[in-house]
């Protein structure tokens, strides 16, 4: 299993390579919505969101997104989030996309995991990338015993992080058989971020 860096959108289209488990896009504009992230958080205005909208419809964000943040913060969550959930659509063929906003000030999943859905794209806009664990590098044997207390991964193994502002796919348990799903976290004692994730809805159960 690998991972694929690109600055391309139509790379996404590598997730359905079964031997690649992440798909991480870089966007010119990422730094840009950084800075006006960091204001969204120091604003205390968003502590958590979450809906769901179909990805035709533009103005679903709108609505959805309070309309007490500041106008140019507002019109970049809204860019990112039209442009994110149009995109899955289109590359899961999904008409429904839930939507995650958060500001976090300590783990969130502390615990190194995997989700149970087919894939999730994370959009850290501000503060530190989530950590991964390669697949090859994961200590199975660790990871399922809820009783450990050391990292699962192998000793020759090394625990990566997504760049802040990458647009990552990330396949969860319940993409593809003999794939248990990208095994990843959120990052420890790295202060505030940002946090955009984005899941392709089936059946409204599929958005947790």
């Amino acid at each position: 299993m690998r991972q694929v860096l690109s600055d391309q959108l139509s790379d996404f289209a590598a997730i359905y390579d079964e031997n690649v488990e992440i798909v991480s896009v870089k966007r010119d504009q990422a730094n840009a919505c950084e800075v006006l992230s960091e204001r969204l958080i120091k604003s205390r205005q968003v502590p958590e969101l979450r809906w769901i909208q179909p990805v035709d419809d533009p103005d679903a964000s709108a609505r959805a997104l309070p309309t007490r943040i500041d106008c140019d913060v507002r019109s970049a969550l809204l860019a990112q989030i039209t442009e994110a959930s149009e995109l899955i659509g289109e590359l899961i063929e999904c008409d429904r996309v839930g939507i995650r906003l958060e500001t976090l000030n300590a783990p969130m999943c502390p615990r190194f995991h995997v989700d149970h859905i087919p894939c999730r794209m994370l959009i850290t806009l501000s503060g530190v990338g989530t950590e991964w664990i390669p697949n090859p590098d994961v200590d199975w044997g660790v990871f399922d015993d809820l009783n450990a207390t050391e990292l699962p991964v192998q000793t020759h193994g090394q625990i990566q992080r997504l760049n802040t502002g990458d647009w990552s796919l990330l396949k969860g348990g319940g993409w593809q058989e003999r794939f248990r799903g990208v095994v990843h976290r959120s990052p420890h004692d790295v202060g505030e971020r940002l946090l955009l994730a984005l899941d392709p809805v089936v059946e409204p159960s599929d958005f947790n």
